[in-house]
């Protein structure tokens, strides 16, 4: 909710904050409110901004509409999913093995 609500529509910088989410993975678990709330200021939010952000209802059945979404009608079941060419690919796998799938439906 917090990398949406920092984003406000813009993709950089949704997947900047989700990789700093990640970088701060550790952190975020043994000190959830105050990593978030650290977080929210480096984007420029304030404290009050962050907790306006966590209870934000609308965003939150959002985001469960999009779960549900993926769940039920696109089957993902599990991260990490790819799609490839229609294809579902789920679970862990190497770069090589990606790889192998989309070269062999790319036009030589």
């Amino acid at each position: 909710m917090l990398a949406r609500c920092i984003a406000n529509g813009d993709a950089e910088k949704y997947f900047g904050t989700v990789q700093l989410l990640f970088q701060q993975q550790e952190l975020l678990m043994a000190q959830t409110r105050n990593t978030l709330i650290l977080i929210g200021k480096q984007a420029g939010m304030s404290e009050q901004a962050v907790e306006t952000c966590e209870k934000d209802q609308t965003l939150l059945d959002k985001l469960a509409a999009d779960q549900r979404f993926a769940l039920d009608v696109v089957k993902v079941d599990s991260t990490p999913t790819f799609f490839v060419n229609g294809e579902r690919l789920k679970g862990a796998m190497s770069f090589e093995e990606l790889e192998a799938k989309v070269k062999s439906l790319l036009k030589h």
